[in-house]
């Protein structure tokens, strides 16, 4: 690893320990990592346990064999044309999630996400061939123990979220509404980040500075957990929570080239079906 990709990556992870350290020394022991009213909050060891837990244990089961890394073959040019769009959409959907609410939000999602990286990829390669950036998964088994893990640490016992507000939408709208979470959150995002973004930042710098800045960037989406009159909170938290969020399934796609997996996660944290049925059995 030379030196500049070296310390991104020390300076990198020094943020995640001064978000966690900011949190710690200013009392704020217990995040909210979701924006929504009555959203329950939850410890940092919650935040940070399980997936410390599921990073450890994929590094100990390897993939059967070495998986590919896609998008190699892509001339440099075009691979950071690509990579700059992505970052410049990325941040544009941080600039515009504290102005959007309810499916305007979730339209900024599918512009930003979506529509964005098609049309680009479209024009900036031209005449040359499409690129496939997500190979077709041939390791299943070998991810299990780590997202096994991650989820009892995360669902069940004393980490688990705290259960639901007693006050929840009708299930039609309930429904309706986590469904388009799962496509536009568990999905999309997955896609976007770690799929489209972090595989290209891997091309170009290497596993660790891709996983840490293409982490980053995600946790940036959430500003609207940012509140101006305490801003340093805010950006400690999207980082304790969203930003380790993103170092695991970052590593896992790196780890795995499933894409499935960070998916599966994605959709566990989001989808309140989960928490729903998790109550109803214990």
């Amino acid at each position: 690893m030379s030196r500049s990709r070296l310390a991104f990556v020390v300076v990198g992870g020094a943020l995640f320990l001064l978000a966690y350290g900011w949190l710690m020394l200013t009392g704020h022991t217990e995040i909210v990592p979701s924006s929504d009213p009555g959203a329950p909050g939850i410890t940092l060891w919650s935040a940070f346990v399980p997936a410390l837990a599921a990073i450890v244990l994929a590094v100990l089961v390897p993939p059967k064999s070495e998986p590919p890394l896609p998008l190699q073959e892509l001339p440099r040019a075009r691979l950071v044309r690509e990579t700059q769009v992505l970052v410049a959409a990325a941040v544009l959907m941080g600039i515009a999630a504290p102005f959007a609410e309810g499916l305007l939000y979730q339209g900024a999602k599918v512009v930003f996400l979506l529509i964005v990286p098609l049309v680009a990829f479209r024009l900036i390669r031209g005449g040359e061939p499409k690129a496939r950036a997500i190979p077709k998964p041939v390791t299943w088994l070998a991810p299990l123990p780590a997202v096994v893990a991650w989820f009892v640490l995360s669902q069940l016992g004393p980490l688990a979220p705290p259960p639901l507000p007693a006050e929840l939408p009708d299930m039609v709208t309930l429904v309706v509404l986590s469904l388009l979470t799962m496509l536009t959150a568990s999905v999309l995002e997955e896609f976007f980040y770690r799929a489209w973004l972090q595989t290209r930042l891997e091309v170009l710098f290497g596993r660790w500075p891709a996983i840490i800045g293409s982490s980053l960037v995600f946790a940036f989406m959430h500003t609207t957990r940012i509140d101006p009159a305490d801003p340093l909170l805010g950006i400690a938290t999207i980082i304790a929570f969203q930003g380790v969020f993103g170092l695991l399934t970052g590593f896992l796609w790196s780890r795995y080239r499933n894409l499935w997996v960070p998916i599966f996660i994605h959709v566990v944290t989001n989808l309140i079906f989960v928490q729903m049925l998790l109550g109803a059995l214990t």
